[in-house]
């Protein structure tokens, strides 16, 4: 490491400036990327698509686009209607995604669907009349989704297909047939082969037959038909490198398919198709490609441009009301701060902010030096982040008067630095650097040593002497302890906790005596714990410190047996400055708080001021510590359902300031030491703590994200500010994208970076990040790039910050209620048949009881039947009561009047779940008595506590139990349901009376012994593969299903400055067995049975049905093995 040359501030704004200007000049000139959504005209002369938010039209060969849609709200998945002359597409303009059409000169569109669940627009039918849409509704609790016919003209009522779940259809120009796909990971994986790679369909509309056409491991999607109705062209990474998708075309008679273009690399997605079939527009990349069928593979990149007036404003401003880092000079009365991702300072009277910093990427980590007479910070300069330190050009102003400041870089290496902490001397820089590792930085020297390997960054503080450091650090069971280790590094860190569950948050007193931290070691609780360092202050008893406070009063107050002082002078001495001191704001604060007027100070009352510091400063304090036993030193602050984080401590370091919950109250708290242990409140507010101010004690500190001061009793007061900021996009989402990169780049499990370069992944997608015009188009860079790593439990979600647009800001929508019946599709009317009620929905309430075969007649007084629009009567405020007319049951069936609440169709889902779990558990039954069922939703604690329930609400008395983790999209619990599924069994018990069995309050949970079988599919997920691996590879069951779909690493995630947050998996997960990666290697059953289309939502399991005669037999052999004969010790 090595300090450059100071950079003035005017440099980093001139840049920022020219990449502006030279931004919108860029615009004007050159072609657009990142156009998504295409579509072609029939006759292939016109082209549609996505940018912006709005639809576009331009010429198919090239060249000017013009906007067709200007709404506010997200329009997209436009599409040409058979003639050309409309084009239907989606807009949120309502508050959820409906259907339009306009006409494809533009025009006043039209709003067609209303439902609030909303739709996803697939196709036009050939005559024009209808549209295929995609909605979820009510026909199962998982992968809803279903296809629709509906009205091109008119409000209509929806015209289910079948009762299966799909994607991306499309109707055959014939009419005949439905192309579709099922299965499919995110379509910007790149090179993904396992379970639920996409699988291509065709459905018969008059047959009702379903077909697998295209059959490979690969990823094969997108169909789209040719003009003969008997082929049609799909994007597949069959038999690719690098994980290329190109296009392909199938031969549905013969089943022949043939590759069409010949990418090397990257993924041919959203293929659109002309009436003749000749012309082909498809997506890669960030650009459109046209493919003509004359036998070449090549493909013509389609230059699309478009107007600078119709562009968005690269220029960015908003008000900054929020900090996310703060730091306080000594006296506390100017303020470094982070907001907006700048540095800026500002005093604690006017308030008013002043910029250090105007870079596109987030500067953190702000700290004042020793003398208040520098900030250092973590900043950023040719996409690298280092420690950077300003300091005032002109020093004889405060901070809050300066404009120019001199900017000097102290670190220069490619990995990031964190939590900036300075010595107590203010001579040295502690940092975290890189994944985790503990540095210091000598200010003097220049030179910096590691302190602490580590592959997470560990929270630490240093002792007030600055000669040991403190520190929670995680091993690689990821358990994490408090160490304790000198900094000169003369000996081995200590572990001063060593507890099997995790500690953090260590912080030293400021007298050096005593550290706190907080951790889990009873039940779910988090407490603070703390430790006297010296076998001499533990060893204190209560009685002996009352007698040494009884003393220090005593003293106070008399002085010593032969002073000559009178007693009444000590007191009043002794009662004047609490009394001046008390105050949030003294007198002496005020003559300290700078004035709006005041120009400069003299350098001569600069330098007294900081000799004057120099001579004040206390004595730094010896600190003292006696490894032996240490860890059995520990005490805990125990307060009962609590939960606390350690703050700090006071200055003084008699009192410990944590912020949680006790008793059930959330709030800002604080114990005496050394015997008021009981937790007193400061605040409901909780906060980072940044210093201290004396005389009285007042904590200066971060309270959502303003800066404030707080006694430990009585009100506070913040420092609220209104920063204004201008900014370029295009240069937030460069740094943005570069912010996103380093996470991976640093924490992605596998440093293979899945087989690439991760610098050349940088310089392939950080120009299109640069050219994004607005979020949408920014996340879809990211994930790009993300699915080059063909990683599961990745993802972007970009912010809706920095203008995005958003139609229903402030608003209420309108929302379908669900009445928590179904109903007969198949029923003329008059009025709506009940097919049957969902127990747990508004109409299995006793007071608005609805029962299975009556008749709604009307709803709010509206005539209903099977041919309307149900969402005329259904749509209104969430919360309302609703009057049906209601016929009951029989020939001389009476009306009666129900009110009833409805729900959400959400809900609806959630409960279709219980029905489900019912139906699979009677078919069971009916098949086998014997056996019981299960099902686990998820890898969480709310799911396994429900499991260790059914093992005796549906174990009860069985020899078999299915365990059904299909769809089970994962979390942390494999482990625990190990423990209930083989503990071990090591001896039998027998009462006076009784039987032979175990005690259950001897187990760790309620646990099964008898034989399992697992179903697990291609939705099990993460956890649920874990699990699924072990009970195969630990011989405890076999495994019926589908293979799962090989996702498993553990992760986490993180913001990405303001533009977003990316989830950031950074643990792999290998097979004890054979020692390889989970990942992508998804767990194999026993037996494979795929199910087919409409079965298991219409209550045929075929894979159910499997785990019943696989278990069937497992019962058999387990009853065949021989029993222990129990023999008394009187029977030997």
């Amino acid at each position: 490491m090595s300090t450059k040359a100071a950079m003035p501030l005017q440099s980093l704004k001139i840049v920022t400036l020219f990449v502006v200007v030279f931004c919108v000049s860029r615009t004007a000139l050159a072609g657009v990327q990142l156009a998504e959504q295409p579509n072609l005209s029939p006759d292939g002369k016109t082209l549609l698509f996505v940018r912006d938010g709005d639809v576009w039209q331009m010429p198919t060969r090239g060249g000017d686009a013009n906007r067709i849609t200007t709404h506010a709200a997200q329009d997209s998945q436009p599409i040409y209607s058979p003639t050309g002359k409309q084009i239907a597409f989606v807009s949120n303009r309502t508050g959820s995604d409906q259907i339009y059409v306009m006409p494809a000169t533009g025009g006043e569109p039209k709003q067609l669907t209303f439902h609030s669940e909303g739709y996803s627009l697939q196709d036009w039918y050939p005559d024009g009349k209808s549209l295929l849409v995609l909605a979820s509704r009510d026909h199962h609790w998982k992968s809803s989704a279903r296809f629709f016919r509906i009205s091109s003209k008119k409000r209509s009522p929806e015209e289910i297909l079948f009762n299966g779940y799909g994607a991306e259809g499309k109707i055959s120009p014939d009419g005949k047939t439905l192309l579709f796909v099922r299965e499919g990971e995110r379509w910007w994986r790149k090179g993904y082969l396992g379970a639920r790679s996409a699988q291509i369909w065709t459905f018969g509309l008059e047959s009702g037959k379903f077909r697998k056409v295209v059959d490979t491991a690969a990823d094969d999607r997108s169909p789209v038909w040719n003009s003969d109705s008997k082929s049609f062209f799909y994007c597949s990474s069959h038999d690719a490198k690098n994980g290329a998708r190109n296009l392909w075309q199938c031969d549905l008679s013969t089943g022949k398919t043939s590759q069409l273009t010949d990418f090397a690399d990257d993924l041919v997605a959203t293929p659109t198709i002309t009436a003749d079939g000749e012309l082909v527009v498809f997506s890669k990349l960030f650009d459109l490609y046209l493919w003509q069928s004359d036998g070449v593979k090549d493909a013509a990149k389609i230059n699309i441009k478009i107007r600078t007036a119709d562009e968005r404003a690269d220029t960015y401003r908003r008000i900054l009301t929020s900090a996310s880092e703060a730091a306080f000079t000594e006296d506390g009365l100017e303020i470094a701060f982070i907001a907006g991702g700048d540095l800026w300072v500002m005093e604690t009277e006017l308030k008013e902010p002043v910029r250090i910093t105007e870079t596109a990427e987030f500067e953190s980590d702000p700290i004042f030096s020793e003398d208040d007479n520098a900030i250092f910070f973590v900043g950023w300069n040719d996409g690298q982040p280092d420690i950077w330190k300003v300091e005032r050009e002109d020093p004889s102003l405060y901070w809050w008067q300066s404009e120019d400041f001199k900017l000097t870089q102290v670190t220069d290496d490619a990995d990031k630095e964190s939590d900036l902490q300075l010595s107590p001397n203010g001579q040295d820089l502690l940092f975290i650097h890189g994944r985790g590792d503990l540095r210091v930085y000598h200010l003097e020297t220049e030179m910096a040593e590691t302190l602490v390997d580590s592959f997470t960054a560990p929270a630490f503080d240093l002792s007030p002497d600055g000669k040991w450091i403190v520190y929670a650090r995680t091993d690689d069971n990821f358990n994490s302890d408090i160490w304790i280790a000198p900094v000169d590094q003369k000996i081995e860190a200590i572990n001063i906790s060593r507890h099997p569950d995790d500690e953090y948050g260590p912080k030293w007193s400021p007298d050096g005596s005593k550290i706190a931290f907080y951790g889990r070691r009873s039940d779910d609780e988090i407490d603070v714990y703390y430790v006297y360092l010296t076998r001499k202050e533990n060893d204190i008893d209560s009685r002996d410190r009352r007698v040494k406070k009884t003393m220090e009063v005593l003293k106070k107050s008399r002085g010593t047996s032969s002073s000559s002082a009178k007693p009444t002078e000590s007191v009043k001495k002794s009662a004047a400055k609490p009394a001046q001191d008390a105050k949030l704001d003294s007198e002496a604060d005020k003559e300290k708080k700078p004035k709006a007027d005041a120009k400069k100070n003299s350098n001569t009352e600069e330098k007294n001021k900081s000799e004057s510091a120099k001579e004040n400063k206390p004595e730094l304090p010896e600190v003292q510590i006696d490894f032996d036993q240490i860890h059995r030193r520990l005490e805990r602050l125990s307060n009962g359902n609590s939960s606390e984080r350690v703050l700090g401590w006071s200055p003084d370091g008699s009192k410990l300031i944590f912020n949680g919950k006790v008793k059930n109250e959330s709030g800002t708290w604080y114990v005496s030491f050394p015997d008021e242990l009981t937790p007193k409140k400061i605040t409901s507010n909780s906060g980072s703590i940044k210093g201290w101010l004396k005389s009285p004690d007042r904590m200066l500190w971060l309270v959502n994200g303003v800066p404030a001061v707080q006694p430990l009793s009585g009100s506070g007061k913040s420092y609220s500010f209104s920063a204004y900021q201008e900014l370029s996009r295009s240069e937030r989402f460069r740094a943005g994208f570069d912010a996103a990169w380093r996470v991976m780049r640093d924490a992605w499990y596998d440093e293979n970076y899945g087989n690439h370069d991760w610098d050349e992944i940088r310089n392939k997608y950080k120009d299109a990040a640069f050219g994004a015009r607005d979020m949408s188009e920014f996340g879809r860079v990211v994930t790009l790039m993300l699915g080059e790593l063909n990683g599961s439990h990745l993802g972007f979600y970009p912010t809706s910050d920095l203008g995005s647009r958003s139609s229903s800001s402030g608003q209420w929508t309108i929302s379908t209620a669900h009445l928590g019946v179904r109903f007969d599709d198949k029923y003329d009317g008059p009025g709506l048949k009940i097919k049957d009620v969902i127990q747990g929905g508004p109409a299995a309430d006793t007071g608005s009881l609805l029962t299975e075969g009556e008749i709604i007649l009307t709803i709010d007084g509206m005539k209903v039947e099977g041919g309307m629009d149900l969402t005329s009567a259904l749509n209104g405020r969430s919360s309302r009561d609703i009057e049906l007319t209601v016929k009951t049951t029989g020939k001389k069936g009476s009306e009666r009047i129900v009110v009833i609440r409805p729900t959400s169709y959400s809900r609806i889902r959630s409960l279709l779940y219980d029905k489900w779990q019912d139906d699979n558990r009677l078919r069971v039954a009916r098949k086998d008595k014997e056996i019981g069922y299960l099902h686990i939703q998820g890898m969480n604690w709310s799911s396994f506590l429900e499991f260790e329930r059914e093992l005796f609400d549906v174990g009860y008395g069985k020899e078999g139990l299915i365990i059904d983790v299909r769809d089970n999209g994962g979390g942390s619990t494999t482990d625990h349901l190990l423990t209930a599924l083989t503990q071990p069994e090591h001896a039998i018990t027998v009462p006076r009376g009784g039987g032979p069995g175990y005690p259950q309050s001897r187990r760790v949970y309620a646990t099964w012994s008898k034989p399992i079988v697992v179903l697990c599919n291609q939705n099990s997920y993460s956890n649920a593969e874990i699990f699924s691996h072990a009970i195969k590879n630990l011989g405890r069951g076999r495994l019926v299903g589908v293979p799962t779909a090989g996702g498993v690493i553990s992760t986490g995630s993180a913001s990405v400055m303001d533009v977003g947050r990316i989830r950031v998996p950074f643990r792999g997960w290998y097979v004890k067995s054979t020692g390889e990666d989970m990942e992508l290697n998804g767990a194999r059953p026993n037996f494979t049975v795929w199910p087919k289309p409409t079965e298991i939502p219409n209550g045929k399991d075929r894979q159910l049905m499997k785990a019943v005669s696989v278990l069937q037999e497992d019962i058999a052999a387990w009853k065949k093995q021989e029993q222990p004969k129990l023999i008394k010790a009187t029977e030997r």
